[in-house]
């Protein structure tokens, strides 16, 4: 339980350093003494958000420490933190003039997740907007979970639902390999028809010129004619006369040795008459046009530029490149295709067994829900709400989420002949409170919460209701300490303990400072409580029946 706090530059509290006792305490103060700033201050002891505006720090420090008496069950977490166990643990946090935020567990540092994951385990704080809360989805399934002592049932559905997501992960990993625009069967009949054209790098080129050839093939036949006739053709023909040059060169080679060069050069030359002569006799079979090779290569230059334009390609070569590529790619998909199949299986069978975990965690919540509505409905009852109806209105979802695979609604009727309707049509804001007032009674009891702290939950309540109230308080507190904030005369009456929340003017300064009450002084509370500032003998009287009984 929480034994006690200390609060150091927090917003108008300058010092404050309370005991915290057990059983009942009721804090009381006028409206904006600052009850909200003592809250505040233990909400960001507990991991609360933190305001550093609010908290005018005027270049000091703030921190905010809370201490709770703890048992031995707790020493599984600490080990599980790492963490020294004390049985009077600290949480501390400690805002820097900077405004930056540092958290605390018994003075060694920890991430602010640890030190929420620790108090609300420990302590409950109602705020004057939970209430809302009721009409949210997730609120009652969550009850029924601490109140039925669930824990089991529904860590068996985490887990599920853990590998569930982990398959769905794997199968969009799986898929997002190719990614969703990739057709393995168009990619297929891309990859067979550049195979079936059977292309070679360089032959677009030597396709085409062949093809000139062919084009050109008379005015080609003209002009080998006239060369053949240059070089062969008679007499005069420039083989002819080279050679009768060179028989000229030999001559007079033999008569001086001064024309030996001359007779190198005439055979040289004689030489490359003759084989050009040869290269051109070689050539002449190839310029009959062949109408069946013109018509192939005409054919396979057309299939060639129809590919070429089919891919935006250019050359023979980029289009051998993306052949490659597709098979490459097709190779790959026919293996991510079995992992593809192994991850669908998976998933079947983790989502099959989702729906079972889901579908054993419903039961197991709806055979809590007859024992919630009892005891809701007895301590409605109590709370002067006799003709209280609830119910639990249940919608199957279409796919499980991480809450399950049902969704559940708190119905409520205050009126007799009434049917059960959704909360934020037919309550009140006091029907409301004394509803969250009974559950928040249960949900004590099931979850083992040893400190409660209410703020201002009996408003929109008074008379006899408030009496009720108060008794509730005092029962809730037999089996866990209660701190509740109220405005109420004789809730304030009912505590065991009474803490005073005043503001005050020091040296031009405002500040907020917390009394413990003595007997006289609780007196005078309560009746100030009853009747206002003008504190009367009468009020006096009624303030102290109240606290006698």
């Amino acid at each position: 339980m929480l034994s006690a706090l200390r609060i150091q530059n927090f917003a108008l509290i300058d010092q404050l350093d309370l005991p915290v006792p057990a059983g009942f305490t009721v804090l009381t103060g006028e409206t904006g003494a600052g009850k909200s700033i003592l809250l505040g201050a233990l909400q960001l002891a507990l991991g609360g958000r933190a305001d550093v505006q609010a908290l005018a720090l005027d270049g000091e420090k703030c921190i905010v420490e809370a201490d709770f008496r703890l048992d031995e069950r707790w020493k599984a977490f600490f080990e599980d933190e790492d963490l020294d166990f004390q049985v009077l643990s600290t949480l501390r946090r400690e805002i820097s003039a900077a405004g930056k935020s540092r958290a605390f567990i018994n003075d060694t540092p920890v991430r602010l997740e640890t030190l929420k994951a620790l108090s609300e385990q420990l302590i409950d704080i109602h705020s004057q907007r939970d209430t809302a809360f009721l009409t949210n989805p997730s609120f009652f399934p969550e009850f029924l979970d601490e109140f039925g002592g669930l824990h089991e049932v529904r860590s068996a559905y985490v887990a599920a639902w853990g590998r569930f997501q982990h398959t769905e992960k794997e199968l969009r990993s799986a898929k997002s390999l190719f990614g969703s625009d990739f057709d393995p069967a168009y990619a297929q009949f891309l990859f067979d028809e550049l195979q079936k054209a059977q292309l070679k790098a360089g032959e677009e080129e030597a396709h085409q010129e062949e093809l000139r050839s062919f084009t050109h093939a008379e005015a080609i036949h003209e002009a080998y004619a006239e060369a053949r006739g240059l070089l062969d053709g008679d007499e005069r023909a420039v083989v002819h006369a080279i050679g009768q040059l060179k028989s000229v060169m030999d001559r007079l080679a033999k008569h001086s040795d001064r024309f030996q060069f001359l007779q190198e050069e005439a055979r040289l030359l004689d030489e490359q008459g003759q084989s050009l002569l040869r290269e051109l006799e070689n050539l002449a079979d190839t310029l009959d046009v062949d109408p069946g090779r013109q018509q192939f290569l005409e054919e396979r230059l057309s299939l060639i530029d129809q590919l070429q334009r089919k891919h935006r390609l250019h050359t023979v070569e980029e289009l051998l490149t993306l052949q490659s590529e597709l098979g490459a790619q097709l190779d790959d998909f026919s293996s991510v295709e079995e992992r593809i199949s192994a991850a669908e299986k998976d998933r079947a069978a983790a989502e099959k067994a989702l729906i079972q975990a889901a579908s054993l965690w419903h039961e197991a919540r709806m055979s809590v829900v007859p024992n919630v509505l009892d005891e809701a409905h007895a301590l409605l009852k109590h709370l002067n709400l006799e003709e209280a109806q609830l119910a639990v209105e249940v919608e199957a979802l279409e796919t499980p989420t991480s809450k399950g695979g049902f969704r559940y609604y708190l119905q409520f009727s205050a009126n007799p002949g009434m049917a059960p309707m959704p909360l934020g049509k037919v309550a009140s804001g006091g029907e409301r409170n004394r509803l969250m007032l009974a559950l928040k009674a249960l949900f004590a009891r099931g979850k083992g919460l040893h400190t409660l702290l209410f703020d201002e939950i009996d408003a929109g309540v008074s008379g006899g209701t408030a009496a009720k109230v108060a008794e509730l308080f005092q029962t809730m507190s037999h089996h866990a300490q209660i701190i509740a904030i109220t405005h109420l005369p004789q809730v304030a009456a009912a505590g065991t303990a009474h803490w005073r929340v005043e503001k005050g003017v020091t040296a031009g300064k405002t500040y907020t400072g917390l009394r413990v009450l003595n007997p006289t002084e609780r007196v005078d509370e309560v009746a100030r409580l009853l009747a206002g500032e003008v504190i009367t003998e009468t009020a006096r009287a009624q303030a102290l029946s109240l606290l006698k009984s």
